[in-house]
């Protein structure tokens, strides 16, 4: 639940888009497109539409994410996302979200970021408030290779015994001008009520 399509420190486009796609393996399919700009310095604003495929097409539903950003220097933000199904029944929900990128050397960075969600539709309808951490380790190759792995935890208060998951995401991303292609693949590891799907993606990201 981001206008992004993911835990990102560095600066958007004037205006950029992009595009992408997530598989779990089987039939679930999901699309999402983004559109984002800066207004100055410090405010970033956007939006993404996520596409819900099932059963080959059978069934589609989508969602909505409009979200803005507030950078507190080169390397910090918080962020607030609201979430809103257009035709699904999983309800809505807020998530504000604090990140900082932090370089340990020229050629690597890591970045954290901390999350709170609320409403249904993340916690669920007895849950209160969903926690997230994250963290995520890059090796920059020169300005265009991206190399990155991304740890990441979340719970619910009041569903925690149940609903605490870790995914850990390998990432790839290449830059072609200023246009971005990244592939990652999510593997949760956790156990089967929870948390053992493995799903992998595409997302091409463009200046505009």
């Amino acid at each position: 639940m981001r206008f992004t399509f993911g835990p990102e420190a560095r600066p958007v486009p004037k205006f950029g888009a992009g595009v992408g796609m997530r598989s779990d393996f089987g039939s679930n399919v999901l699309f999402p497109i983004n559109i984002m700009g800066s207004l100055n310095k410090e405010w970033e604003l956007g939006a993404k539409v996520d596409m819900f495929t099932y059963n080959q097409l059978d069934n589609v539903e989508a969602s909505v994410d409009f979200g803005g950003r507030y950078r507190m220097g080169a390397a910090r933000f918080i962020e607030l996302d609201g979430y809103f199904g257009l035709n699904r029944n999983n309800g809505s929900a807020l998530v504000l979200t604090y990140g900082k990128e932090h370089y340990i050397a020229k050629n690597f960075s890591n970045s954290y970021e901390a999350r709170a969600g609320f409403l249904e539709g993340v916690t669920g309808e007895d849950g209160y408030v969903k926690f997230g951490l994250g963290t995520i380790p890059t090796l920059h190759f020169g300005k265009s290779f991206l190399c990155m792995i991304e740890i990441t935890s979340s719970g619910s208060v009041g569903h925690l015994k149940d609903d605490f998951m870790v995914d850990i995401i390998p990432k790839m991303e290449i830059a072609f001008g200023a246009t971005r292609v990244r592939v990652e693949f999510d593997v949760g590891v956790m156990q089967d009520d929870n948390n053992n799907q493995k799903s992998i993606a595409l997302y091409v990201m463009t200046a505009l």
